[in-house]
């Protein structure tokens, strides 16, 4: 593993949230893969509810920042994921949750399901999900705050004869 990146990931998110008014505890993880990426836990002790915002707004524009801060620093682009309190874990979970139950209500009837509007990172946790399931089919609709994920049931294929 690169602990030089992890190194400087930690001291990047630490120095970020302490210039916030934030004291935290940082650990980096690399995660083995084709393109290198990181898990960033944060834990904070108090005020975790304006670190992460309505609907973990505020988070993302926290691991949007330190991107561009990592980027300026490196020049290449990181694969990262800044999660305080283990947000995004128990978010994903929800997520998956809730897109399984969709997605088999979607086959079970035969009509497709709209889920709630979701921000870009929820809806790609739910296209990302269902993307091994054969039997249905995943799109985003929908402008800005109204974009939301509608699951189908895959049509069957018919067979032609030659």
């Amino acid at each position: 593993m690169d602990k030089t990146r992890q190194e400087m990931i930690q001291e990047t998110v630490v120095g970020l949230l302490e210039k916030m008014g934030f004291g935290a505890s940082v650990e980096v993880t690399a995660e083995e893969g084709d393109a290198a990426a990181f898990l960033c836990r944060v834990r904070v002790e108090q005020d975790q509810n304006l670190l992460i915002g309505q609907y973990g707004v505020n988070l993302a524009a926290i691991q949007h920042i330190v991107r561009v801060m990592l980027r300026k620093k490196t020049e290449e682009r990181l694969n990262l994921i800044v999660d305080i309190n283990d947000y995004f874990a128990e978010k994903r979970l929800s997520l998956e949750k809730e897109a399984a139950r969709a997605a088999q209500e979607a086959i079970r009837s035969g009509a497709p399901i709209t889920l709630r509007p979701m921000l870009s990172y929820e809806r790609k946790i739910v296209h990302t999900f269902l993307a091994g399931n054969k039997e249905i089919i995943t799109e985003s609709v929908g402008q800005g705050d109204n974009r939301m994920v509608i699951i189908r049931p895959k049509p069957a294929e018919e067979e032609f004869l030659a």
